[in-house]
């Protein structure tokens, strides 16, 4: 049991996987459980991934055996939601380092890259009938790649067996990210979001350096300058700063692809 600075308990779940050899996505099995009520902990954990989503609704898919497929149903308060992100990815490199010996970073707002180049994605998403005694419902997605022999054109990406000769297997890693999840969710509970972002900060790339962000918005060039304590992106251009909530960040002006 944690107790937050108020002695009161902070309530963290019990894990209940669902594994399934095949789905179209592990983001719409948890999204559907939690607008049909389903508890905090409930998770879909999937060998093959056949329509799955990233970000800006594109789509990705995973063969089998290819990834770590997993997504995950929170339950929190709105105040430390928009943290959740940043908080899965600390846990992320937290347990690639435990189990794998990999050092990795983090590129705002949720891929985790190694040497450069995408390793993992993290996708958030808040189904907003779920909602259950003023906590909303959020299916968190996760999707390392473990054995990706080939990745698809324009793609900059990475595989877990191109770093370490023996790389965890899914379920491995699985079980050290969520116990570090947890950690890390504790640290927003009592914290809040700004917490969670300053541990994140430690880890950033791209911070200080020319970006390209491109949104529903349009498109944006300027100097990545800080995270801000909700978990904007905060780009300097050159008619002032813009806090970013949403969009694609490419490292360099003009720059494309998936870094």
């Amino acid at each position: 049991m944690s107790l937050d600075e108020a002695g009161q308990e902070l309530r963290f779940p019990t894990l209940r996987v669902r594994r399934v050899a095949r789905t179209r996505s592990t983001q719409d099995i948890v999204l559907h459980a939690a607008r049909s009520g389903a508890p905090e902990g409930l998770c879909c954990l999937a060998d093959e991934q056949t329509a799955g989503r990233g970000r800006q609704g594109r789509a990705w898919s995973a063969p089998p055996g290819s990834a770590l497929l997993v997504s995950v149903l929170l339950r929190r308060t709105p105040a430390v939601a928009s943290g959740v992100p940043f908080a899965a990815g600390l846990a992320l490199v937290d347990a690639l380092a435990t189990t794998a010996g990999v050092s990795a970073g983090l590129k705002w707002p949720n891929d985790v890259l190694v040497r450069g180049r995408k390793l993992a994605g993290i996708l958030c998403e808040v189904a907003p009938s779920g909602a259950q005694e003023g906590r909303v419902a959020i299916a968190l997605g996760l999707g390392v790649n473990l054995a990706v022999g080939a990745f698809p054109h324009g793609a900059v990406g990475i595989s877990l067996h191109e770093l370490v000769e023996r790389p965890p297997d899914a379920e491995t890693l699985f079980r050290s990210w969520t116990d570090r999840l947890w950690t890390r969710l504790v640290s927003l509970e009592r914290g809040g979001v700004p917490a969670i972002v300053a541990d994140w900060r430690k880890l950033a790339i791209g911070l200080g350096q020319a970006v390209t962000v491109r949104s529903a918005a349009g498109t944006l060039e300027g100097v990545a300058i800080d995270v801000g304590d909700d978990g904007a992106l905060l780009v300097r251009s050159g008619d002032g700063v813009h806090r970013v909530l949403a969009g694609d960040v490419h490292i360099g002006r003009g720059a494309s692809g998936d870094s």
